[in-house]
């Protein structure tokens, strides 16, 4: 590789060719492999968060208030409240015998009371109320509904 610095080109020699190539031609794809490779690795880091159960996010000490969590556990139906005018609703998730309250702004989830077990996105505030900002439902299905009927 030879660098000819009166006319800033970048010659790369093979066995067949010679290849000239400008710095700024060279600097433009080295920023674009770059670019490609950090929103490659940030979308991953986005969607690998697994989820802690709520028993581990109770147990967990370095966890600051605002820090970015996933919380598994199960619903409790009598605990859920919706306010409508203030679009929001306050339900409890437990699991290991620990009881979390979660606070969601937003719609309620229309099969949040068949729900059996929710994963809520979102961050535990100072207060210990866990403020989600994505409720995610696993629903029973419908045919394991119908087989329970049948038997």
């Amino acid at each position: 590789m030879i660098v000819d610095k009166l006319f800033f080109v970048v010659y790369i020699s093979g066995p067949n060719r010679e290849v000239c190539m400008k710095p700024k031609i060279v600097i433009g794809v080295v920023i674009i492999i770059a670019a490609v490779i950090f929103l490659f690795y940030s979308g991953f880091q986005d969607n690998a968060a697994y989820y802690l159960t709520v028993s581990e996010l109770f147990a967990k000490e370095d966890l600051a208030p605002h820090d970015g969590v996933r919380v598994h556990g199960y619903v409790d139906p009598t605990s859920i409240n919706w306010d409508p005018q203030a679009i929001q609703v306050t339900f409890l998730l437990h699991e290991g015998g620990d009881t979390l309250h979660v606070h969601y702004k937003g719609v309620k989830p229309d099969q949040l009371a068949d729900a059996q077990r929710v994963v809520a996105e979102g961050h535990l505030r100072a207060d210990g109320v866990f403020q989600a900002n994505r409720i995610m439902l696993k629903c029973p299905s419908k045919y394991e509904v119908a087989e329970a009927a049948i038997r």
